[in-house]
């Protein structure tokens, strides 16, 4: 990301950066799990400066949590 956004100010010529950003979840409702974000620079030749994969669970912590009522 701190490429991407050194290049697109360097084309703009300023530290200044217009920017704009655009977020989706799997599907509609509280019960999703999964999503996906994404910022763009807005100048003459537009950047994606970052993209996220989102996600309401962590495969480390459900692991963990197996673990644990498994073996008490």
């Amino acid at each position: 990301m701190q490429n991407a956004v050194e290049g697109a100010c360097a084309e703009a010529g300023s530290r200044d950066l217009v920017v704009s950003g655009d977020g989706s979840w799997q599907k509609r409702g509280f019960s999703n799990h999964n999503g996906v974000a994404a910022v763009i620079s807005s100048s003459d030749v537009p950047k994606v400066l970052d993209i996220e994969r989102l996600s309401k669970r962590c495969t480390v912590c459900d692991g963990a949590k197996s673990i644990q009522q498994s073996d008490p």
